[in-house]
C-alpha cells in the first residue's frame, strides 16, 4: 500500500481486502513486521513428528535427491515452504515424518529424534480412587489419574455416575483411548477433531475463528496440564482438549497465532 490506501498488488482497500478474506482484522503492516510473522509461521511449521508406513519412506526418498542424507535420515529434495522440508527418519524398525528447516543442525535434529522416540516409548499406568465421592443423591465421583514411568500421577478427569452409567463409561474409555493414542502429550475431550492440530487445520482452511473459553494461554511452572475448551464461531462446533505436554503446549501457540480468535470473555486478535 504504497499510496497508503490501496494494495500495491490488486488495488483493493483495505476494507475490501478485509470482505475478501473473511477478515476484519485484517489491516496493513510493515516489513519488520512481515519478517516477524514469517519467523513465527516457519516455527509454526514444525510439527511434532508423525509415523508413515515403511513404503512411502522409501516413496519419499525417491521424490527428489534428498538432502544431507544419511544412514536413518534425509530431508526430501522438494520444499514445502522456504527452508522447509519434510524430514524423514527410522528408529526401531518403524518410520516419521516432519518439517523441519533444511538449516537445522544435525545435533538439534538428533535430540528431537531422541526425544520423540522417548515419548512414544514412554510407559503409563492409569489409576482410579478406590472409593467414589458422592457429589449429589443418586451422583458420584470417580477421579482418574495416569503416572508415566512411576512418576507422580497427574488428573486425567472425573467418571461421573448417576442412574445410567453406561454412557459416562463410554465416554471415559474414549478418554482413555486418546490418550494412550497420543503417547500421553493430551486427549480429546470433546469434539469431532481428533487432534487440536486438526482442528486448526480446518479453522485455517476455512478462515473460521476459534473461540476459546478460559486462559488456554497460561501454563505456570508447576501445573500439570491446561485445557484448551472453546467452540468454532461459525459452526458452533464444540472442541475440549486437556494437554499435559510443555513443548507441544508451546507449539500448539505457535500454531494459533496462524489462525483467528475471539475470547469467550470479548474479542481477541492473536495475530497483531
Amino acid at each position: 500500500m504504497s499510496d497508503g490506501f490501496h494494495n500495491d498488488y490488486g488495488g483493493e482497500t483495505i476494507e475490501e481486502l478485509r470482505i475478501r478474506e473473511n477478515n476484519p482484522y485484517l489491516k496493513a503492516v510493515t516489513p519488520s513486521d512481515i519478517d516477524k510473522k514469517l519467523r513465527l509461521y516457519h516455527k509454526s511449521l514444525s510439527e511434532p513428528f508423525k509415523e508413515i508406513t515403511e513404503e512411502d519412506y522409501y516413496d519419499l526418498l525417491d521424490v527428489l535427491p534428498p538432502l544431507r542424507m544419511r544412514q536413518n535420515s534425509f530431508f526430501v529434495g522438494e520444499p514445502y515452504y522456504g527452508n522447509m522440508y519434510s524430514f524423514c527418519f527410522t528408529r526401531q524398525g518403524r518410520y516419521f515424518k516432519g518439517l523441519r528447516s533444511v538449516l537445522t543442525p544435525q545435533s538439534e535434529l538428533d535430540s528431537q529424534i531422541d526425544r520423540h522416540m522417548e515419548i512414544i516409548n514412554r510407559k503409563a499406568v492409569i489409576l482410579k480412587e478406590e472409593t467414589s465421592k458422592m457429589v449429589t443423591t443418586g451422583t458420584r465421583l470417580i477421579p482418574y489419574y495416569f503416572s508415566l514411568d512411576g512418576k507422580q500421577s497427574v488428573f486425567i478427569c472425573n467418571l461421573v455416575i448417576q442412574s445410567d452409567s453406561r454412557q459416562a463409561r463410554t465416554d471415559m474409555a474414549n478418554t482413555l483411548k486418546s490418550l494412550r493414542r497420543n503417547h500421553y502429550q493430551f486427549y480429546k475431550g470433546k469434539g469431532h477433531y481428533e487432534t487440536p492440530d486438526e482442528l486448526i487445520d480446518h479453522v485455517s482452511g476455512k478462515k473460521f475463528t476459534l473461540v476459546s473459553d478460559g486462559h488456554f494461554f497460561q501454563y505456570p511452572p508447576g501445573r500439570e496440564s491446561a485445557t484448551f475448551i472453546g467452540h468454532i464461531k461459525e459452526t458452533s462446533e464444540e472442541f475440549l482438549f486437556r494437554i499435559y505436554d510443555r513443548e507441544y503446549f508451546l507449539y500448539l501457540l505457535k500454531r494459533l497465532r496462524t489462525v483467528k480468535k475471539e475470547s469467550a470473555q470479548g474479542q481477541i486478535n492473536i495475530k497483531s
